[in-house]
């Protein structure tokens, strides 16, 4: 077996069995253990749980036999679990997780590790926000790690988009202040006519900010409603790439759609649409230097259509690991959501499938594929 991280050895289930009836004849560790509201699990030394708490059987509705010999990443149901045939900890992703560097870490040094960690889930593609803290047991001569994690993904959510809120509404406000200020020193009717234009684009993309975290904050909790319309895909691409031409980020970059024309119908929310391909574009002019250009271009299929992103830039690898996770990003804590919600969005309402590519051939694509 192969493993890009983590050891792939496992303990066998009879060894698993007897640790399982050894811990629960514990008193003090039932008692503990069941105490504490969070996620709590004992794994052995191959990072396979052999005891846990009533907190982690509720989370993923399973029984304790159900979650014996499995890993924390494995029995949390997260994405990157199965991608090795050895199992959580061993894929290329697990090197930036910090559940399994908080195991290790403990593992290695013999004392507690606490890491962040954050886990999307197969099926409903929830996403959690973690901390997990390691801690090392002994008894019976074998060691144990005890496995605590606390869900802080409601802390998360909170931080990132009030910081994301506050941080683009008050750019945008002030903004808007400015040009209020600048407007009341004119006299001349032409430049007053042109600052009352700039007025209507810099009211529009304040309301724009605000419904973008309206829409987030319901998609999260799942009370987003959606509403089908048939339209002209080129002519809404259009629309978009004219809206963000006048935004700041744009500024002495190019936007324009590619060679192939988007000549064709879809039926969808053509507003959730938006928001995935604006957060596409704010990424791609966020990543590239000024003179350079992003393209927006589409590819039409018998039963879908594709509408891609693209900058020459590239993403580095160890970011790639992460991109879609809530509240990771590399502009610093407290951003993070936009890479989530274009996942959010487009899959969990619009159906289709938001994915990525980035390499120095290439540069970095986002793309979204609609059924039609």
């Amino acid at each position: 077996m192969n493993t890009h991280f983590a050891s792939y050895r496992r303990t066998s289930s009879d060894r698993i069995l007897k640790d399982f009836e050894e811990l629960k004849s514990i008193d003090y560790i039932n008692e503990l253990v069941g105490a504490l509201p969070y996620v709590v699990s004992i794994l052995n030394s191959d990072r396979q749980i052999v005891f846990s708490n009533e907190s982690l059987l509720k989370k993923i509705g399973l029984d304790m036999e159900d979650v014996l010999g499995k890993r924390p990443g494995e029995a949390l149901n997260c994405i990157h679990s199965g991608t090795m045939k050895a199992g959580c900890g061993t894929s290329k992703n697990c090197q930036v997780c910090g559940a399994v560097n908080a195991i290790i870490k403990c593992q290695e040094t013999g004392k507690p590790a606490t890491e962040e960690c954050r886990i999307r889930m197969h099926g409903n593609q929830e996403c959690l926000d973690l901390e997990i803290t390691a801690s090392p047991f002994h008894y019976n001569g074998h060691s144990f790690v005890i496995f605590a994690a606390r869900d802080i993904s409601s802390e998360k959510r909170r931080e990132a988009l009030e910081k994301i809120f506050f941080h683009d509404v008050i750019n945008t406000a002030g903004t808007l202040q400015g040009v209020v200020d600048l407007l009341k020193q004119l006299d001349d009717p032409k430049k007053i006519k042109s600052f009352i234009d700039l007025l209507s684009v810099v009211s529009q993309d304040l309301t724009e900010e605000i419904l973008n975290q309206k829409s987030l904050l319901a998609a999260e909790n799942g009370e987003l409603a959606v509403n089908i319309q048939e339209f002209y895909l080129q002519e809404t691409l259009a629309n978009i790439i004219q809206e963000f031409n006048r935004h700041e980020l744009a500024l002495n970059k190019e936007i324009r759609l590619g060679e192939d024309p988007c000549e064709t119908t879809i039926k969808t929310d053509p507003v959730l649409l938006r928001r995935v391909i604006g957060n596409m574009l704010k990424n791609a002019l966020e990543a590239i230097a000024v003179e350079e250009r992003v393209t927006i271009d589409c590819i039409v299929n018998s039963d879908s259509v594709i509408i891609r992103v693209h900058n020459p830039g590239v993403i580095p690898e160890p970011v790639q690991k992460q991109v879609f996770q809530r509240s990771f990003s590399t502009k610093g804590k407290g951003r993070g959501l936009g890479t989530y919600s274009m996942k959010l969005l487009g899959e969990k309402y619009l159906g289709a499938r938001v994915s990525f590519s980035s390499s120095r051939s290439d540069g970095t694509i986002f793309s979204i594929e609609l059924p039609l």
